[in-house]
């Protein structure tokens, strides 16, 4: 006689209001189980796991493996008949972004709720990416001695033709890198950079907030979606890095590890994103840490993780409004009044460039322009080894860019334009 067991994953996205109506969600579930006996049929028992990914401990060993760097075919296998091929048909069906599947499973189904969960979690840890992107799951399966019929209800927070938007996006934001001749640093700089540069902490889009999609696509999104595309543009640039859940003081949180020159280090390009959006400004607080400063505002399950020791890029975190030419990094300095600073990025060696306070750093040539907040906030150059400082335009600027050969700033009358030389 055929036997045949339902049970339901599900998985809470990373954000405080899922988070916060976890319990209310899972007793929904409950109830409709309960209300639907009639899905359950000549079973001995009944099998319901709640996951809540990154949250609370997780239900039926059904966990998340943090494993990028293993790597597997999406054919789908002729005959499942052991957990190994089990799981690469699950990983095929994850991999295409497939809600609805059957598997046919031959052989002793005597442990046949163990090997689907093996079987899934073997699947999901092969790709971080479409891990972060798994939603609710439920499962049905008929079996008898030596075979198994498996259903499976996927969600997911993206679908097929939103990857495809954010493969095109992905390329194209990576054809315009040099990666060749870029170290590991300045590989992460630019995912941290251009993630924080073009995103609004928003749950407000058209896509899932918690997706790739809406943050590549969108500029919007939650901390979920950031990390994911980091994880894309990092893995695109040949970063090793990792997708990490966890928690903070709101609930739920996502965020990377990436390895910078065979060292691990945290990367939360959600808290380096400044709210209210500060437009082009970036913050590195949470850029490059060591698991110590990590641990002060951030909760994770770290035997699932590698470990992060190293304390050598400790500085960034007083750095704002960074900007880098020829090897230094200039930046107001957080810690010292924001005064402008420079780094040897090979040194790690920090000094002062001036006693003003500078925003909105940026340069041309042997130049820095930047808004003086020692002086009104007006328009001020220098050049880049602290010579020959001055004050340009005696008006209140903010958002300073420079495009062909012209710098642009914002005043309280408009957006302005000035020529260099």
């Amino acid at each position: 006689m055929l036997k045949k067991i339902t049970f339901i994953v599900l998985l809470l996205v990373l954000a405080k209001p899922a988070y916060d109506y976890g319990p209310k969600i899972i007793d929904e579930i409950n109830n409709f189980l309960n209300n639907h006996s009639n899905e359950i049929t000549g079973a001995t028992n009944e099998i319901i796991s709640v996951v809540s990914e990154g949250v609370t401990s997780i239900a039926s060993n059904i966990s998340t493996v943090n494993n990028t760097s293993k790597t597997k075919d999406t054919t789908l296998p002729n005959e499942v008949q052991s957990v190994e091929e089990l799981a690469d048909a699950f990983y095929y069906y994850f991999s295409n972004w497939e809600t609805e599947f059957t598997i046919h499973y031959n052989g002793s189904t005597t442990d046949i709720e163990k090997i689907i969960e093996r079987a899934v979690t073997e699947a999901i840890s092969r790709n971080q990416y479409i891990e972060g992107h798994l939603s609710d799951r439920k499962i049905e399966y008929e079996y008898s001695l030596m075979d198994a019929k498996i259903t499976v209800h996927q969600q997911y927070l993206t679908n097929p033709e939103q990857e495809l938007i954010v493969d095109a996006e992905v390329a194209e934001i990576l054809s315009n890198v040099n990666s060749k001749n870029m170290t590991d640093f300045e590989k992460v700089k630019f995912v941290n950079d251009y993630i924080v540069k073009n995103t609004s902490y928003s749950e407000d889009t058209e896509a899932s907030p918690h997706s790739a999609c809406a943050v590549v696509s969108e500029g919007k999104g939650v901390c979920q979606g950031y990390a994911l595309l980091a994880l894309r543009l990092l893995q695109g640039l040949g970063v090793e890095s990792k997708y990490v859940v966890g928690e903070v003081y709101t609930g739920g949180h996502a965020w990377n590890l990436v390895k910078v020159d065979g060292e691990w280090y945290h990367l939360d390009t959600t808290w380096n994103d400044p709210v209210p959006d500060r437009e082009k400004a970036v913050s590195y607080k949470y850029f490059l840490l060591n698991d110590a400063q990590m641990k002060l505002d951030h909760n994770w399950e770290q035997a699932n993780y590698p470990q992060a020791k190293s304390g050598k890029y400790t500085f960034m975190k007083q750095v704002d409004h960074g900007y880098e030419l020829d090897g230094y990094l200039y930046y107001s300095n957080t810690e010292e009044n924001n005064y402008l600073y420079r780094v040897d990025l090979t040194t790690g060696v920090s000094e002062r460039v001036t006693d003003s306070r500078a925003l909105y750093i940026v340069g041309y040539g042997d130049w820095l322009y930047f808004s003086n907040y020692s002086r009104g906030a007006f328009l001020s150059k220098i050049r880049t080894n602290g010579q020959d400082e001055s004050t340009l335009y005696q008006t209140e600027v903010k958002n300073l860019f420079i495009e062909d050969g012209y710098l642009f700033f914002s005043t309280p009358d408009g957006l302005k334009k000035m020529k260099l030389e």
